[in-house]
């Protein structure tokens, strides 16, 4: 097994789903540190998407009698087809008795998920894996303060990028301004955008997803 070429290797394991290729892990570490490379990961996700393969939907469950608790469950779209469909629970690294964690984004099977605006993570429900965002305080205290959240990729700097809008009421009727913050996956920091939005971001609880970044170095 050692001999086998390690680009047929590749093409073989990009065609199976995903629990399958996360048990050849197992097999030896040559295989365990190609399925854990970002470059395999690429091509997992390009081939699925190219071939409508390895798809799912994921559900979300809100039990009143339970503190709230929200459930997340996973379906594989192929078995559909199938007489009897059964999702799959998900364990939500973020789930609390106490506040129902919400979805902001998704962009390539990643997931923005939120406890608060103090508590976000990036998260990975193939694999299980996932990351805390670093806090970032708001500038101002206000009551009125309306904070919105979008998820996307960075093409040009193959990157994942998470933008946090704080918007501020104005001291004029109608008016406002905003604070602008981009996170990067890639640099595990946020910047500060000095451009401000023109208009008013109504609806705060509606997920925001961008799928790509055009231009320079965002």
């Amino acid at each position: 097994m050692s001999t086998f070429p390690l680009d047929v290797l590749t093409e073989i394991l990009c065609r199976l789903p995903v629990d399958c290729v996360l048990r050849c892990r197992c097999i030896s570490r040559t295989w365990w540190a190609l399925i854990d490379s970002e470059e395999f990961a690429k091509l997992h996700v390009k081939y699925s998407v190219k071939t409508n393969s390895n798809l799912g939907v994921m559900l979300r469950k809100v039990d009143y009698f339970e503190y709230g608790k929200r459930c997340f469950y996973s379906l594989d779209f192929d078995s559909l087809n199938s007489r009897v469909v059964t999702p799959k629970e998900l364990t939500n690294p973020l789930m609390s008795c106490e506040i129902n964690t919400k979805i902001l984004g998704s962009c390539n099977g990643l997931l923005l998920i939120s406890n608060t605006v103090d508590e976000i993570a990036l998260w990975n429900p193939s694999t299980r894996k996932y990351k805390k965002i670093p806090v970032v305080g708001i500038t101002e205290n206000h009551v009125h303060v309306h904070v919105n959240f979008g998820f996307g990729y960075d093409v040009t700097n193959d990157d994942y990028k998470v933008v946090r809008i704080v918007q501020f009421p104005g001291t004029e009727k109608d008016s406002f301004h905003s604070d602008v913050k981009v996170f990067s996956l890639r640099s595990s920091c946020w910047r500060q955008v000095e451009e401000e939005v023109s208009y008013y971001l109504r609806y705060e609880d509606q997920p925001g997803e961008m799928i790509s970044f055009q231009g320079g170095s965002s």
